[in-house]
């Protein structure tokens, strides 16, 4: 009987694969089609569609080539279907080899054998398609002709120039007999480089799962009920005969609960909300009802860490209510302002800030208007004010609709919120206790230990920041009148923002902060020279050249940008090629080893695959890369955001740790509690421009209580305001 992984229709992944590498191949052959003298391109339309047969079921293949064919018709004619139908078929040839684990005499056994059927194809459609036939073989003689002309031009190259045409006539004469081989030798060297080019990107994707962590939760037929829900003693484990992730987990949720899942990086936690979403475990039982009934109305809703993930609209209304039914109502204004996004209906969802992105996925949530919301770290980008106001949105859900929610979350203070706490320590439900951020200090059991330095990383992790040295007078970056607008001059323009004028000193520490959608990351990305502002300048003084500011888009890389999400900035194969590639020639593999040591890893992550690495481990390796690089400025976008308590320790000793060397730091995070010991000035932004702090001082217990002086130093300090918008922290 065959297995529910190879039957059944289309899977949510294997549409994703289809649209995104099926796109790639009808693009290849449409430019070869459409443009003369780019028609090699075309060659390399078979390797997207050989990874989706060498990552997807046969039925998913099929599925490729049909739409991708009827897309290239549409767009380029006859010609480019021909040809797309073609690539098909040496994709699908040379990705099946690959899915079965064959190797390179498969390849060159099969590819002897189709290279010559799919040239006698090729005449085959030709005789049949007579205006495509007249047509391929005019171009062809034309080209070939043209060629001739060219080279009679050249002295004493007549001869030359004769065998061309005679060819030209040979072609004309027996078209047939050429089509055949050059289709045969065509295709046979088509199927030896998708192969190639195929092995290479299948390496590359060997730690990304191809199928999807929650295919089984689409897969129960039932009714959909997903509440009351029993965890019986579940355990579950990604790779047969692999280490457990969870173990004799025993769960109940009723409706109208609101549940907190708390524990370290690596305790299990988003995978027990898969399992909670509707996936298979390995071991123990699941009982429901029905079914989970994932993203379905009055089933089951996940809002993930990564918000971006999960949008489709182009629009923010239109993301609300993607993928529900025709006829559905839904009062998108409400639900929009019932997350603090009132009046954004209408903006760009590329456009709006990670934050707000967050509120939307919960909007989105909403509208399905679920009997459970699973809500994985979904303040972990969003500034306090939006932190509290949805946490009271996700506490007033259980009373006002009576949704069940499960919320995963590092912070203590949201997890008081629940009513319940469930706490998991490697993979196990553990009694909670109150003072569980101190417990994860301890080293859990299965869990990997902790790799310290030496005593003063130690001291450093315990709380005991190292001091940095005070700031000098010497301005490392000035911005001056600076402003940015996205999609300047079109309908959807948007002004991130206007009217910045910064000083950063070299070797101080500076936090910004500001509300979601404020301008902060085009901020960060204008001062790393990654985009230009619009509006007014940012120049870099370099030391060997003091005073003599130069924009820093010309010296890209002496100011390091670590983004919000640290996977999209490494690019590597694994860690430490990602790391010597960012630090440049001067880096080896000692260099590699050291930085590991001083971002907290072990030497042997060197040779560890990026994709296998926690979201954690990726935020370290690019910190690794960053000193490898030795900016003069390093800029971290939400550097702690999605870290447990433990790891925001280690990597708040570490920038201090770097600050103490006389590293230029600064850093765009909500974090004020965690960073102020580390920041030695703040500056505060709000709709795209520097306002005042609504009092004159600050103190890292909180974002709103502010106690010190109002910026003693004064502007003309090493460490001062550069306008009444900054405040010296205390």
């Amino acid at each position: 009987m065959p297995d529910a992984k190879t039957r059944g229709a289309l899977r949510p992944l294997e549409i994703a694969w289809i649209a995104i590498f099926g796109g790639l191949a009808v693009a290849a052959v449409v430019i070869g089609s459409v443009i003369p003298l780019a028609s090699a391109v075309r060659v390399l339309a078979p390797v997207p569609l050989a990874l989706i047969g060498a990552r997807t079921r046969p039925r998913a293949m099929v599925a490729a080539t049909v739409s991708t064919a009827a897309v290239s018709f549409a767009m380029a004619g006859t010609r480019a279907a021909t040809a797309l139908l073609a690539a098909a078929v040496v994709g699908g040839i040379v990705g099946e080899i690959k899915r079965r684990g064959h190797g390179w005499p498969t390849l060159l056994g099969v590819s002897a054998l189709a290279a010559p059927l799919i040239g006698g194809v090729s005449v085959v459609v030709l005789l049949v398609l007579v205006p495509l036939r007249e047509l391929v073989i005019k171009a062809t003689t034309n080209t070939i002709g043209g060629l001739a002309k060219w080279v009679e031009k050249v002295p004493s190259a007549q001869p030359l120039a004769d065998g061309i045409n005679g060819l030209r006539h040979s072609i004309e004469q027996y078209w047939w007999v050429w089509i055949w081989v050059m289709g045969g030798v065509g295709t046979f060297i088509t199927m030896v480089v998708a192969w190639w080019i195929l092995g290479a990107v299948i390496d590359r994707l060997a730690d990304i799962p191809s199928e999807d962590t929650l295919d089984d939760a689409v897969d129960d037929d039932r009714p959909v009920v997903p509440l009351p829900l029993e965890l019986d003693r579940v355990g579950f484990s990604y790779q047969p005969g692999g280490p457990e992730v969870l173990a004799d987990i025993e769960l109940r949720i009723e409706p109208g609960e609101f549940i907190a899942v708390v524990g370290a990086n690596g305790s299990g936690k988003s995978t027990l909300s898969k399992i909670l979403a509707g996936r298979r475990p390995t071991s123990g039982a699941v009982h429901r009802p029905g079914a989970a009934g994932l993203g379905m109305h009055r089933g089951t809703a996940m809002v993930l860490q990564r918000p971006e993930t999960q949008m489709l609209g182009a629009r923010a209304a239109d993301d609300v209510v993607w993928g529900l039914p025709e006829g559905t109502e839904v009062d998108v204004d409400g639900l929009l302002a019932e997350v603090g996004l009132a009046g954004l209906g209408d903006r760009e969802t590329s456009a709006l800030s990670g934050g707000q992105q967050q509120r939307l996925s919960i909007a989105a949530a909403l509208a399905r208007d679920p009997a459970l919301l699973i809500a994985d770290e979904v303040t972990s980008m969003v500034d306090p004010a939006g932190r509290a106001e949805l946490l009271e949105v996700l506490s007033d859900l259980p009373r006002t609709r009576g949704i069940a929610v499960v919320m995963i979350t590092h912070r203590a203070i949201e997890a008081v919120a629940a009513d319940r706490v469930v706490h998991l320590v490697a993979g196990r439900i553990v009694p909670y206790r109150p003072n569980w951020l101190s417990e994860l200090h301890e080293v859990e059991a299965g869990a990997a230990k902790r790799f310290e330095l030496d005593a003063s990383w130690h001291e450093a992790s315990s709380g005991d920041v190292v001091s940095g040295p005070e700031p000098t007078s010497e301005p490392v970056l000035s911005l001056s009148g600076v402003g940015h607008t996205y999609l300047r001059g079109s309908p959807w323009e948007v002004n991130a923002l206007h009217d910045v004028n910064l000083t950063v000193h070299r070797g101080e520490g500076l936090l910004i902060v500001g509300g979601n959608g404020s301008g902060k990351t085009t901020l960060a990305w204008i001062m790393a020279g990654l985009i230009e502002p619009t509006e007014g300048s940012c120049l870099l003084y370099l030391p060997e050249r003091p005073g003599q500011g130069e924009p820093v888009s010309k010296h890209v890389g002496e100011v390091g940008l670590a983004f919000q999400h640290a996977r999209l900035q490494l690019q590597k194969q694994n860690v430490g090629d990602d790391i010597m590639a960012v630090g440049g020639l001067k880096i080896g593999t000692t260099e590699v080893a050291h930085t590991l040591e001083s971002v907290g890893l072990p030497r042997t992550m060197a040779i560890r695959r990026v994709d296998a690495l926690s979201g954690g481990q990726m935020r370290r390796v690019v910190l690794a890369g960053l000193i490898a690089r030795a900016p003069q400025v390093m800029i971290l976008d939400e550097p702690l955001a999605g870290l447990d308590p433990v790891a925001r320790d280690d990597v708040v000793a570490l920038l201090a740790r770097l600050r103490a060397g006389g590293m230029t730091i600064v850093i765009i995070s909500h974090d004020f509690a965690s960073l102020g010991q580390l920041c030695t000035r703040r500056v505060r932004l709000a709709d795209g421009t520097l306002v005042p702090d609504p009092a004159p001082g600050y103190d890292p217990a909180g974002p709103d209580h502010y106690t010190g002086p109002e910026n003693p130093a004064g502007p003309g300090s090493p460490a001062g305001a550069d306008s009444p918008t900054q405040w010296r922290m205390p």
